[in-house]
């Protein structure tokens, strides 16, 4: 490993923003097939329902069945972003992803100064390798990279500005972002086939000062370091957010829970 891995004293490059759950990522396209089910199976278990307004406990191994697959495609998913934020090199160079959401955080400092839309020289080459690295473990995980929607590249500021703050940091939240991505497409940046790759997959934003870091969200001197950043965040498919999805498979099973017998048994233990 270059030695340039090692030699990250002093610099926070991954600071905690503690993005909202299911933020950015956390949808694919098999969780519409899935609470279509899960909602045909609690309308045809309220369908069913007894005089005596019980809901009966023989739909219950349906209705679990049902359920099942989606817990297994949320467990995998969580259980591959998890395994990706453990990755060696990006734990060495300091830019490894939130373990729940996947992002990784550039800090301030990796730009040339206050306002630069440019990678500082070392910054560029490590988000360089940390970026080579990232798309060889989202290929390796076919949890993630089958659903992959794309790869959002998105720029924050901080509120600062002397006219019109939110419109003149919309504008440089964005220009940063872009920033990121023309070196990482550019001839200093990725190998031909991530290039390729990144520029299928690639979206900029930018979201002016509008979601500042939850580890630091006070709007002071010391906290706006903190509040530049750019994030790199695997976006999967359209469909439902994970939230919604984890909320839906709760309300179900709380739905079965609530029969006469609250010992039900699990349909993945009938078999």
């Amino acid at each position: 490993m270059p030695s340039r891995f090692l030699n990250h004293s002093g610099r926070s490059a991954h600071s905690d923003t503690s993005p909202t759950r299911g933020d950015g990522f956390g949808e694919w396209w098999a969780a519409i097939a899935v609470i279509a089910l899960v909602a045909a199976a609690i309308v045809s278990l309220m369908g069913n329902t007894e005089p005596g307004g019980e809901i009966p406990v023989d739909v219950a191994p349906r209705v679990l069945a049902v359920l099942d697959p989606a817990e297994r495609s949320l467990n995998a998913v969580e259980s591959a972003f998890k395994s990706l934020c453990q990755e060696p090199v990006l734990l060495a160079l300091e830019l490894e992803p939130d373990c729940e959401s996947g992002v990784i955080t550039l800090p301030d400092s990796f730009f040339e100064g206050y306002g630069s839309t440019q990678l500082g020289p070392v910054a560029q080459e490590d988000v360089a390798a940390a970026m080579t690295t990232y798309l060889a473990r989202l290929r390796r995980s076919p949890e993630i990279w089958e659903s992959l929607d794309a790869i959002e590249i998105r720029g924050h500021t901080d509120p600062r500005a002397v006219r019109n703050p939110y419109s003149t940091n919309m504008v440089g939240s964005q220009q940063r972002a872009l920033g990121v991505l023309l070196f990482l497409v550019g001839p200093s940046g990725l190998s031909e086939p991530d290039r390729i790759e990144l520029q299928r997959l690639a979206v900029v934003s930018g979201v002016s000062f509008a979601r500042p870091p939850a580890a630091c969200p006070e709007r002071s001197r010391e906290c706006y370091p903190e509040w530049r950043r750019v994030e790199i965040r695997p976006v999967l498919s359209e469909s439902l957010r994970r939230g919604d999805w984890s909320r839906t498979v709760q309300d179900a099973r709380n739905a079965v829970g609530s029969t006469p017998n609250r010992n039900l048994t699990r349909n993945s233990d009938l078999n």
